[in-house]
């Protein structure tokens, strides 16, 4: 029986299958750079992303303090049972205005964090375009 030939390299092997074929010569370290440039967008995502809820949260913590502190002062400005409810009306209404200014603030706060994201995203998609047309180095 015979045995399969394994004196020759593989290199050798490859060069007389493909004989005109070439590796192209990559930049690893380019490889490397766009990379770290994709994390470090990825990183300003999260962070811009944590400091938006960060601000939504203030802002609605803030609400639903004045919102408590304005009901418990009913009880407190008012003596006859009658303007309890004139006064509830009152301060229902002006917690839904309100309300109404905090819901635009937030998403004033939202669209522009996603326009600058989206900025940003579109830049390192393009600039990633670039740069991979200058990892395979030209001879």
């Amino acid at each position: 029986m015979g045995t399969p030939n394994n004196s020759g390299s593989s290199e050798k092997a490859g060069t007389t299958t493909f004989p005109n074929f070439k590796m192209p010569n990559i930049d690893m370290n380019a490889i490397m750079e766009s990379y770290k440039k994709n994390l470090e967008v990825l990183g300003l995502i999260n962070k811009m992303s944590i400091e938006v809820c960060n601000g939504i949260t203030k802002l609605q913590s803030a609400f639903i303090k004045q919102m408590m502190t304005d009901m418990g002062s009913i009880w407190e400005k008012t003596s006859k049972p009658s303007d309890v409810m004139t006064k509830f009306n009152e301060v229902t209404r002006d917690t839904v205005e309100k309300a109404i200014g905090n819901s635009k603030q937030i998403s004033e706060m939202i669209v522009s964090t996603n326009k600058e994201l989206s900025a940003a995203i579109t830049k390192r998609v393009k600039d990633c375009v670039e740069e991979a047309k200058n990892i395979v180095n030209k001879k």
